[in-house]
């Protein structure tokens, strides 16, 4: 298990803090980058670049944030090498660019992807996630277009579930048996392990006291039917297949739930609960038990966890079955399946009307409705259907015994699915479907988003070879992306020394932090600050609930004694459902007399608007320097691409003048158009734009 904390200490050292994320030299496995560095003093926003080259020309790209975080979802491309640096803006005077890191794109694996947009403008925002055993355990993300956008690297892993706050769960090939129910990030770092492998793949997530609850292997023997259309068979093997003997191994999977450390808190045993009498004897389960030497008997698949009630409903594939739990004493609510002679116990079922057969993915609609895949197995016994087909169901449960159909989509034969599958109500009221599409012989695995009205507006049919279990809508890869800054936070002088830290004083005694939630998801932060001398309330924390976007601000005055006039302070950030990515940031206090009596650090120059802008066919460039400096002037074009540069001019303290004819390195016209300068005085830089008309 492997977990991380990411450390940002800001002291009063000068020169640019850390690239923190992507670290130097990373391989990534997507390539909606998450950009992030430590705040610079003075800084009210930031440019970043990004090049493929080290030297940085030409730029790729670059960008502004007012944060010290940003993520570009538009230029970054598959199995590449790229540079990138940062630097601060204060009162549009440029900072020296940061020491530039790199890092690498790894191989993509659905490039292929047949994505059909049929009403753009009905379209839920975000990407599709979904992952599956064939023809190997792996997961990918497209965008709306069927661009790849991440992939499971290496990992061989299989999305089970994504929860509403972006966490990832499924199983991995890799380091067997440990990791058959698993939690892990983008970056596919593993974040917990059940470290058993009797834990069954099929459904494994937290439920909401964020203890984790998955399925596990039990087994008994039981007797063989003598009735089904394998009896023969068994009996040719030399049992007896009477129906009464328990002579064959059963099996099924008992609900668990484990908390942080590995212990067994929970558990529900369907053997407990269930009679044998209730098995499929209409299906293809004992031709595989047949074929296994063992038999799933109830194969369960998918529970959902509802706090509000405190129960649990768990789907159990081979009965046909979903089963209200009480969470508290373990008791049977009800059952919901089909009724005689397809189940034993068929009359002591609910709502047995339905017909619904070997379903997928249960769980419980914000309205209180159940929403489910019904694969329909044997669909075309109870319907007389020609073949198979299989559907989604919305179903009202009413005082626990009746129910009511509120919306069916009925799948074509062609999209029929034997097994596996999933669904998802989406934030539009649309539902995103997904199922094997084995019907009528042809393979179309096929993830769909299917309007209340019925119709198809966005689908992605995947390779001949590929077929997934499961796919989700979610509206961001970087589900806890969130940055902290911090008011005040400058470049000064004090007694003579040259200091960053926060500053603050007798009238001005407060500190103000700031947390932005750059997620994609509302998300609930913990946070706590402290300092070294008391001057902080002795319990400054607490946990606040930040909306996608958004800023939560933190204020809090400052018990300064008459003594001391500086102090270290820290805060640490956690995300409540992103633990892994929690961040402590250490900063310097100091006191001054007086906000007026802060000395911020002068400008080397003062630089003019240039004029005439626009301008035909030549520009001035006014500007006063302090003291002697070099003076460089650089223009470039609108894509980065340099076009010329006026370099280390030393010119005398005073008013100068620099003039551009718009002209290339070669003494060439330049084109009409949008021309960006960067005019750099000593370790100072400003830039603009300027407009070439003909």
């Amino acid at each position: 298990m492997i977990k991380y904390l990411i450390i940002i200490m800001l002291f009063n050292a000068i020169g640019f803090g850390d690239l923190t994320r992507p670290s130097a030299g990373q391989v990534i496995n997507y390539i909606h980058i998450l950009f992030e560095w430590d705040q610079e003093p003075d800084a009210e926003k930031y440019l970043i670049q990004v090049s493929l080259t080290e030297s940085f020309d030409p730029i790729l790209f670059t960008d502004s944030s007012t944060t010290p975080l940003f993520i570009d979802t538009a230029h970054i491309e598959w199995s590449q090498s790229y540079h990138w640096r940062v630097r601060p803006v204060t009162n549009n005077n440029m900072g020296q660019w940061s020491p530039p890191s790199s890092f690498h794109t790894g191989e993509p694996k659905f490039q292929n992807t047949d994505v059909t947009i049929y009403q753009d403008e009905l379209v839920q925002d975000g990407l599709t996630i979904f992952g599956g055993t064939f023809s190997t355990l792996q997961s990918g993300i497209i965008d709306k277009y069927g661009n790849e956008i991440w992939n499971d690297g290496n990992a061989q892993f299989m999305l089970v579930h994504v929860n509403e706050f972006g966490n990832i769960y499924g199983i991995s090939a890799l380091d067997l048996p440990h990791n058959f129910g698993i939690k892990v990030n983008a970056d596919m770092e593993t974040l917990w392990s059940t470290m058993d492998g009797e834990v069954d793949f099929h459904e494994f997530k937290q439920i909401p006291n964020e203890n984790y609850m998955g399925f596990k292997r039990v087994d008994t023997l039981g007797p063989i039917p003598s009735d089904n259309s394998m009896t023969e068979q068994f009996q040719s093997l030399g049992y007896l297949a009477d129906g009464t003997t328990n002579e064959f191994p059963w099996y099924t999977q008992k609900l668990v739930e484990w908390n942080e450390n590995h212990e067994i808190l929970w558990s529900w045993d369907p053997f407990d609960h269930f009679t044998m009498a209730d098995f499929d004897n209409h299906g293809s389960t004992w031709t595989e038990a047949y074929m296994d030497l063992e038999y799933d008997w109830t194969h369960a698949n998918s529970f959902f966890f509802d706090e509000i009630e405190n129960v649990i409903y768990v789907s159990f594939r081979h009965l046909s079955r979903i089963t209200k739990i009480n969470y508290l004493t373990g008791d049977v609510i009800w059952n919901m399946g089909l009724p005689e002679p397809y189940m034993a116990t068929g009359n002591e079922q609910i709502c047995t009307n339905l017909l619904f057969s070997f379903q997928h993915h249960i769980q419980k609609l914000n309205n209180g409705n159940l929403l489910f895949l019904d694969n329909g197995n044997i669909s075309d016994q109870l319907f007389g259907y020609d073949d198979p087909i299989s559907r989604v169901l919305e179903i009202d449960v009413t005082n626990d015994n009746t129910c009511n159909v509120v919306w069916e989509y009925v799948m074509p034969p062609n999209l029929f699915g034997t097994g596996s599958g999933s669904v998802q109500r989406l934030e539009n009221g649309n539902t995103l479907v997904y199922t094997a599409g084995n019907g009528l012989g042809e393979p179309e695995c096929t993830i769909m988003e299917v309007t209340p009205e019925l119709e198809i507006i966005w689908s992605y049919v995947s390779e001949p070879n590929e077929s997934w279990y499961r796919a989700y809508r979610i509206p961001s890869l970087h589900s806890s992306a969130f940055s902290v800054t911090v008011d005040n936070y400058k470049t000064t002088e004090i007694d003579g020394t040259q200091i960053e830290g926060v500053l603050f004083s007798d009238s001005v005694s407060s500190v103000t932090f700031q947390i932005h939630n750059e997620s994609g998801y509302d998300q609930s932060f913990y946070y706590d600050l402290s300092d070294s001398l008391g001057w902080i309330d002795l319990f400054m924390n607490d946990t606040v609930f930040i909306e996608t976007g958004e800023t939560f601000e933190i204020v809090q005055n400052l018990n300064v004694g008459n003594i001391s006039t500086e102090n270290r302070l820290q805060l640490i950030v956690s995300p409540i459902h992103h633990p892994e990515d929690e961040k402590v940031f250490q900063f310097m206090f100091y006191k001054v007399d007086d906000p007026l009596s802060i000395k911020e650090i002068p400008s080397e120059f003062k630089l003019y608007d240039p004029y005439p802008n626009p301008f035909n066919p030549e520009i001035t460039f006014s500007f006063e320097l302090i003291k002697r400096s070099n003076v460089d002037l650089t223009f470039y074009d609108v894509m980065g691409r340099k076009v010329k540069s006026i370099d280390q001019i030393q010119l005398e303290s005073g008013r100068h003048k620099l003039n551009w004819k718009a002209i290339d390195e070669t003494g060439k016209m330049v084109s009409a158009g949008i021309y960006l300068y960067e005019f750099k005085i000593g370790t100072e830089t400003q830039s603009g734009k300027v407009i070439y008309l003909k």
